[in-house]
């Protein structure tokens, strides 16, 4: 089966990702980095920093979870961060950042799903601050299909017929056999609707064609929140 999104882009996609999240932590004050990040509601804004910046530190440094605890993890990266200021775990990040972009490009076929991450995330934070810029960013459009690679694997163990996106115009089909549910949207709408971003309310509202209820477990990696993030 082929999967969509070009895995030669997803290093760079990373990196433009991280310049993008780190130029607006830099103009943070403390107020904005304190802030509830709606789609996280656990982190603030500081956390969300010390998160992605605390995976790119541990993973070029060769730390992973211990006895597969991630969640154990990444609840300590984000305590080990928790007396720094956004721009200061930013400033972190500039250095063990390329080191992972290294990585990722060396094995974009093992890694390709921190870049997916990161460039929600980065959605996440423009949520939190209320910045609606990047939504169109190539980097996006490369998530999008990233995130069709997700749904790919969970409709596997669903067990559930392919999937159609049309995104901006372009159909793409994940999965085995007739696609059973179609959804069309800009890349950023699927991106956020495709990565539990948005309510089941919102699901039902968005432009799907087939039987979404059955199809739910396949498109939802995670629980969808409770309610709108307000973006």
């Amino acid at each position: 089966m082929s999967l969509p999104g070009d895995l030669t882009l997803v290093a760079d996609a990373y990196r433009s990702s991280r310049l993008r999240m780190q130029e607006l932590a830099a103009g943070l004050d403390a107020d904005a980095a304190a802030r509830t990040v709606p789609a996280c509601p656990d982190w603030n804004v500081r956390d969300l920093m010390s998160h992605v910046t605390g995976i790119a530190t541990d993973l070029s440094a060769g730390r992973r979870p211990e006895n597969g605890d991630t969640q154990g993890w990444v609840d300590r990266q984000i305590e080990e961060r928790r007396d720094r200021t956004a721009a200061e775990v930013s400033d972190e990040w500039s250095t063990s950042g390329p080191a992972f972009e290294a990585m990722i490009a060396a094995v974009p076929d093992r890694l390709w799903g921190l870049t997916y991450d990161l460039v929600v995330h980065e959605m996440d934070l423009r949520g939190a601050i209320g910045d609606r810029g990047g939504r169109d960013s190539d980097d996006v459009r490369l998530a999008s299909l990233l995130g069709l690679r997700l749904v790919a694997m969970d409709l596997e163990k669903a067990g559930l017929p392919a999937f159609r996106a049309v995104i901006d115009g372009t159909e793409h089909v994940v999965g085995d056999g007739a696609p059973g549910l179609t959804l069309t949207g800009s890349a950023y709408d699927v991106l956020r609707l495709l990565g539990s971003r948005r309510t089941i309310e919102q699901l039902r509202a968005a432009d799907f064609e087939g039987d979404l209820d059955r199809y739910l477990p396949g498109i939802l990696h995670m629980d969808p929140p409770s309610a709108d993030l307000g973006e």
